[in-house]
């Protein structure tokens, strides 16, 4: 069986042991993996420090693969979404979103998705395949090499490098579980990227079988999209939820040995005159009761065609006031990038309109 080329796509050690297995000493991985991750830079000739015998051995390899630039859309709160195609011509998408003194880049980890939620953009694709984990890591390399551009647009305090990194753009994470790993082992590294994994966090519908696995890698934060407070309307938003139902997921969840200051992220969009009743608030403080859990309100963001509305301010507020009588704080999490079709569940490969 041949060797994969895709060099930027391996965590540090396997990058070692391939060295090894060709004579060319661990150091000099770790110099070559700095020279990919850290300064985004793919070719041999320009990577610093690597000695001849090191050069010679990555010029033995074919061009490392890399996803190419097709458009870049800025929104008019700072929010970048990035259009990017891969080698067999599909368009995937990633968003760049800057805040104080952090700047967050949205990965997608398929093409399409085949989980179908119902609000969801990337859900009416399909799934056409899964991402490499180098075709991950090439949406990092290019958001950073876009913010490092001259005349790049910041918001006060911004970072010029990617802090954060979430996977919430196209596709279900967990159905990509391998790829996704070993993406987060690359960015997890201090000699490249150096992000913890309190700055990652994998978002899932609910893949329940995947869930205990995911979490024992201990490469990233884990959030989990509920988004209904009764198995039958979430069976209706997340047809996948039909599997793993509330209660399901809820035993999942508590079955995880949570560590200090470890915690789950749980996702409830809000649909207008769905899901956000007094009951809807009085079942989901239910649900998480018991658990290290965070609870993220978000707000729909639709797309062209769609058959949802986004809920009121009134309406939000009132929900999140009833939360708060259930013993329950919750964070409002604002769309961003809506007005290029960058928000949350936004993403499908295409231009916005104008």
């Amino acid at each position: 069986m041949p060797e994969p080329t895709a060099l930027h796509g391996f965590p540090l050690s396997d990058l070692q042991r391939l060295f090894a297995r060709h004579g060319v000493p661990a150091h000099q991985a770790r110099l070559a993996f700095q020279a990919l991750h850290r300064h985004g830079i793919l070719e041999p000739e320009r990577m610093p420090a690597i000695s001849d015998k090191c050069r010679k051995f990555l010029r033995s390899w074919p061009p490392l693969p890399r996803l190419s630039l097709d458009a870049v859309h800025r929104a008019q709160d700072g929010t970048t979404k990035l259009r990017l195609k891969t080698l067999d011509g599909h368009m995937l998408e990633a968003v760049v979103i800057p805040a104080n003194r952090r700047t967050t880049l949205c990965v997608s980890s398929q093409i399409g998705c085949a989980a179908g939620c119902a609000f969801c953009h990337t859900g009416t694709m399909g799934l056409t395949r899964n991402l490499d984990a180098w075709e991950i890591i090439e949406q990092y390399r290019i958001a950073n090499e876009i913010l490092a551009a001259p005349g790049q647009s910041q918001v006060a305090n911004q970072k010029s490098r990617i802090t954060n990194v979430v996977f919430m753009g196209m596709g279900e994470p967990l159905h990509n579980l391998a790829s996704v790993v070993q993406a987060c082992r690359v960015l997890n590294e201090d000699l490249g990227a150096g992000l913890s994994r309190r700055h990652i966090v994998v978002s899932t519908a609910g893949v329940g079988d995947r869930i205990c696995s995911f979490w024992e890698q201990g490469v990233a934060s884990l959030a989990v999209s509920l988004h209904a407070t009764t198995d039958e309307l979430r069976g209706q938003l997340a047809p996948l939820s039909r599997r793993w139902n509330l209660a399901a997921l809820r035993e999942i969840l508590l079955s995880i040995p949570w560590r200090n200051r470890e915690s789950v992220t749980v996702a409830y969009l809000l649909l207008d005159g769905l899901n956000g009743t007094r009951d809807d608030a009085r079942r989901l403080a239910e649900w998480l009761k018991g658990l290290p859990a965070k609870l993220n309100l978000l707000e729909f963001n639709p797309y062209p065609g769609c058959r949802f509305r986004r809920t009121s301010p009134e309406k939000l507020a009132a929900f999140r006031q009833w939360l708060y009588e259930f013993g329950v704080f919750n964070t409002l999490r604002h769309s961003r990038g809506g007005d290029v079709l960058a928000a949350c569940g936004q993403l499908a490969g295409r231009a916005p309109s104008r």
